[in-house]
């Protein structure tokens, strides 16, 4: 059976010695001081145990309520050659708008049958936590 597991991100760098991907900070909440915000987010999505085929996925920001998109991407389909392999997608969202707290929903639609997966990220309000902080 396919295996779906999607983590949130503060950022992505690149290290330059040998050109990988770092992801920083993995998060699940926001707390700024002053709404609306603009937040920056990165999305990973990792399948394991796939068929062969061909698999592609949807990443969306969802309201609280999960029925307006507040931005979505999708990409380009990846082929799989042999049973059991994996694949990773990953999205970044830049100056995202949020009106004002809330629990937010990030969801990963995967083809091929395979069930979306939605993560929850709260996003608060408190007086002194700055413009913006990110919580893992």
């Amino acid at each position: 059976m396919p295996v779906v597991s999607t983590t949130l991100f503060e950022s992505v760098e690149v290290d330059i010695s040998n050109n990988k991907q770092l992801f920083i900070h993995p998060i699940h909440r926001v707390v700024a001081e002053t709404f609306p915000v603009n937040l920056d987010l990165v999305v990973l999505s990792s399948l394991y145990d796939l068929k062969p085929g061909k698999y592609s996925c949807k990443h969306a920001v969802l309201s609280p309520n999960k029925k307006e998109r507040l931005a979505e991407f999708e990409h380009a389909a990846v082929g799989i050659d042999s049973e059991g392999g994996g694949v990773g997608f990953r999205t970044g969202f830049e100056d995202l708008y949020i009106e004002g707290p809330g629990r937010y929903w990030v969801r990963a639609e995967i083809s091929g049958g395979i069930k979306a997966e939605d993560i929850l990220i709260r996003i608060e309000a408190r007086k002194g936590a700055g413009r913006l902080n990110m919580k893992g």
